[in-house]
């Protein structure tokens, strides 16, 4: 007995040793983020808590889950716990890294630069093949847009790394890694490449996503004869496949005769069924022919047809609008656009469709933009018809939180219309005193005070102390957005073939408007550009230069493009070109540099030499351009 005794004694003290050693997964810090798992694999739950002072009404929380070199968005649902956010979610299996974001109303939580980055695990505790490359990526791709100062070269070397080191996940980067890698170092990509295309001409089973990447390696070459040859193969062994269907898309996009389009397109349907994206292009695109040639029913029958309903609202509102400030055939135009209304509040209501590229809450907020525009569109169709007081209860949706002059302009005009001063009076003010006014709303609200009042004794005081205040939140608004970086210097040559050397300019308050002539927005919004070219046209502290760039062609090209455009449309405007990375690369130096990725971008640089303020894209409003641009640049120069 005493031996059994002895001996289970034993057992249990060595149970007791392993109880005490065995390694419990604490979880891992990043910044002011806790997950629950140091090492999580796809698949697992994750319990996260987010340190911030921040109110929950002010933080947008989401994540990207990356799967090669894919990024796929996912809310974070985050609530209150003591002095603590948390949340929870289930990384999907596909998954091989996680991208945490927290945004404090207009700013990222950038964590000193890091991020919030973290590869995934296979159930050893190893990092995943291809996570690093995928967070390298991820960065390249995504990092300016949430506030991260991305080196690229380490970031290429990141992705380097894990691709060369992973020969079974190179095949899952052949579209993307190699041309990432040719601007890395010319040599050993290509003979990368080369190896790349050695693999896949050994074997005599290849998918048609084979032969894209073939051909993807081949352009990265530059070798067209075997791009050439390549499209034909597949032609012939997919004939129902991508590049099938994106020849026949080509075949019907250089078609001009209307008959001979609809008869491609009957073609297409019957070979690649009702279900592609390219169908619904074809569609849409022949509906709008059908438009301009005056034939609604055939529009009607031929939209009723796009598979793909997230492409309708946009559509539907474009021509219905076009009506409405023609003042044409209206009763069409009110058809299609409460169409437009009516598909954009479903998906609002129902987001489960929304694209791969957003998350939900992201979808909804879009959506719900959209809804604004639209209702826009549908309250001008109304006033147009005679409706008075539908015009105003759509344009009062459409106004939302008062933000937009143009859209106010409006509701102003119509409740002036319906002479219902009362209200004049009341929302005028208030668009006024936010600075979110027009000069023909200060018209409006002047009618309004005189018929309300009897006369307009003490409007004038009354006015002046509104747009003073409005002035002041304003300034108050634009130094908020202010920011303070430094720009690399750049030095490019004009139309005149000088060169302009951005750091000369020190001193100055200098404003890069980044544009290119096959940009819609760039263009329209130049009439207001040139507006504020003319207001400071004597102020020799303020310069514009106008970064022709993302053009096609070689310089010559390019040169001639940007210099004949400005001179058709008497533009004063001066014009440096951009020049690609290197030649024939779709990167170009300086927009890279200024880590622009749309146009058109302004840029307005302080006399201290550093980057102040950067806006995308074009509101439509030559006032609102110009009143912004006059702010910004005379609070600089004060």
């Amino acid at each position: 007995m005493k031996t059994i005794k002895c001996l289970l004694a034993f057992t249990f003290a060595l149970l007791c040793f392993s109880c005490d050693n065995t390694t419990k997964d604490t979880g891992t810090t990043i910044g002011s983020l806790h997950i629950s798992s140091a090492t999580p694999t796809p698949g697992d739950s994750l319990h996260l808590s987010y340190a911030t002072t921040a109110k929950k009404e002010d933080i947008n929380a989401f994540y990207y889950y990356t799967v090669g070199y894919k990024q796929y968005p996912v809310d974070l649902n985050l609530s209150k716990a003591d002095s603590l956010y948390k949340a929870s979610i289930v990384i999907p299996d596909s998954a091989i890294a996680i991208a945490f974001n927290f945004k404090n109303k207009k700013d990222f939580d950038t964590n000193n630069n890091k991020g919030y980055l973290l590869p995934l695990t296979n159930s050893n505790g190893d990092t995943l093949a291809g996570a690093m490359a995928s967070l390298a990526n991820f960065k390249l791709r995504m990092g300016a847009n949430l506030g991260l100062d991305v080196d690229k070269k380490e970031a290429y070397k990141e992705m380097s790394s894990d691709v060369l080191s992973h020969k079974e996940i190179q095949k899952d980067w052949d579209v993307v890694f190699p041309r990432t890698f040719m601007a890395e170092d010319k040599t050993e990509a290509e003979n990368y490449i080369k190896e790349r295309i050695a693999t896949y001409s050994n074997n005599t089973n290849l998918t048609e996503q084979d032969y894209r990447n073939l051909n993807s390696l081949y352009q990265t070459l530059g070798e067209k004869s075997k791009t050439d040859s390549l499209q034909l193969v597949m032609e012939e062994k997919f004939p129902t496949g991508t590049n099938a269907q994106q020849k026949a898309w080509a075949t019907f996009y250089k078609e001009q005769d209307y008959e001979k389009q609809k008869q491609l397109y009957t073609k297409f349907k019957e070979v690649f069924g009702e279900k592609s994206k390219i169908k619904d292009y074809m569609v849409t695109r022949l509906a709008a022919e059908a438009i301009e040639n005056g034939n609604k029913e055939e529009y009607v029958q031929l939209m009723s047809q796009v598979t793909d309903k997230n492409m309708l609202p946009s559509s539907y509102n474009s021509l219905a609008w076009s009506y409405a400030e023609k003042g044409e055939n209206l009763d069409f135009a009110a058809e299609i656009s409460k169409k437009s209304l009516e598909l954009t509040k479903n998906a609002i209501n129902n987001p489960e469709e929304k694209p791969a590229y957003s998350t939900k809450s992201q979808y909804i907020d879009n959506m719900k933009s959209s809804y604004n525009m639209y209702a826009d569109t549908y309250a001008l169709i109304k006033f147009k018809q005679g409706e008075i007081d539908e015009a105003i209860s759509y344009q009062k949706e459409a106004i939302a939180e008062g933000k937009d002059p143009e859209l106010n302009e409006r509701y102003i005009m119509f409740l002036s219309e319906g002479k219902q001063y009362d209200t004049v009076l009341k929302e005028a003010a208030k668009f006024i005193e936010e600075g979110n006014t027009t000069a023909k709303i200060n018209d409006y609200y002047k009618k309004a005070y005189i018929t309300q009042n009897g006369s307009e004794n003490g409007f004038e005081e009354k006015l002046k102390a509104l747009e003073k205040v409005g002035h002041q939140k304003l300034v108050a608004k634009t130094k908020e957005e202010m920011i303070n970086e430094k720009p690399k210097n750049f030095r490019l040559k004009n139309l005149e073939g000088e060169t302009v050397e951005l750091a000369s300019l020190k001193g100055k308050t200098v404003i890069l408007d980044f544009w290119a002539t096959w940009c819609g927005p760039c263009k329209a919004s130049f009439p207001g550009m040139q507006k504020a070219v003319d207001k400071y046209k004597d102020n020799k502290n303020v310069v514009f230069l106008f970064v022709d760039t993302m053009e096609s062609g070689d310089y010559e090209t390019r040169s001639k493009l940007a210099g004949d455009f400005v001179k058709n449309n008497n533009y004063s405007f001066q014009v440096v070109v951009d020049n690609p990375v290197k030649e024939g690369s779709r990167e170009y130096q300086v927009a890279s540099n200024f880590e622009v990725t749309g146009i058109p971008t302004k840029v307005i640089i302080g006399p201290d030499g550093n980057i102040k303020f950067v806006s995308v894209g074009y509101s439509g409003s030559t006032d609102k351009l110009v009143k912004e641009l006059s702010l910004k640049i005379d609070l600089l120069n004060s």
